[in-house]
């Protein structure tokens, strides 16, 4: 694929149609890691944010290839 190609398929609208489950299930696993950083600096004002952070990455991975996968496919 070349990259006049590849430009052309990131304007169409059809193209983010058809990912339209992709980005409401990246909403989601959004919400859970913005959740748990917070909840992360409420408990350790400290190192808190960064721990919830990743926590809630490892969360939205598991979440992924256990469900979010299957689901869109």
């Amino acid at each position: 694929m070349n990259l006049t190609n590849t430009l052309n398929e990131l304007l169409k609208v059809n193209t983010y149609t058809k990912l339209k489950k992709h980005y409401t299930i990246l909403s989601f696993y959004f919400l859970v890691i913005l959740l748990t950083s917070t909840v992360g600096h409420v408990i350790d004002k400290v190192d808190g944010f960064t721990n919830g952070l990743i926590f809630g990455f490892v969360v939205s991975l598991v979440l992924w290839y256990q469900f979010g996968r299957n689901m869109v496919y």
